[in-house]
């Protein structure tokens, strides 16, 4: 038979590895909650970044689109610059003539000569 002090030391290393088995399952709880929630966060985190990458390409996207824009505009404008030219440009005997003959027109004692190339 064990003596009581056998007894009292039996049951002191009992209850320290009962507590030692507390403090583990509680390290686990605290170590599955925190994988549960890096998980999450990660998951959170990809949810967030995927709508803000698609908005980058919109962005870029749309970039390319106003510089394309830009370009038409400036050579519309330049175009444009050049008729407003021809417009406040006086109109004298030689600019009606060189119109009447970009339009096939020709003065009565005029000959017209059209080479190969249809000119």
């Amino acid at each position: 038979m064990q003596s009581a002090a056998v007894r009292a030391r039996n049951l002191k290393k009992l209850k320290a590895k009962k507590q030692q088995i507390k403090i583990a399952a509680k390290k686990a709880r605290k170590n599955k909650i925190g994988f549960i929630a890096m998980v999450a966060l990660i998951i959170i985190i990809i949810v967030l970044a995927v709508p803000l990458f698609n908005n980058r390409m919109k962005i870029l996207e749309k970039n390319e689109a106003i510089i394309e824009l830009n370009q038409e505009y400036n050579s519309r404008r330049i175009h444009n610059d050049a008729l407003q030219q021809k417009i406040n440009a006086p109109v004298d005997e030689e600019y009606i003539a060189e119109i009447a003959r970009e339009n096939g027109y020709r003065k009565s004692d005029e000959i017209l000569f059209y080479l190969n190339d249809g000119k």
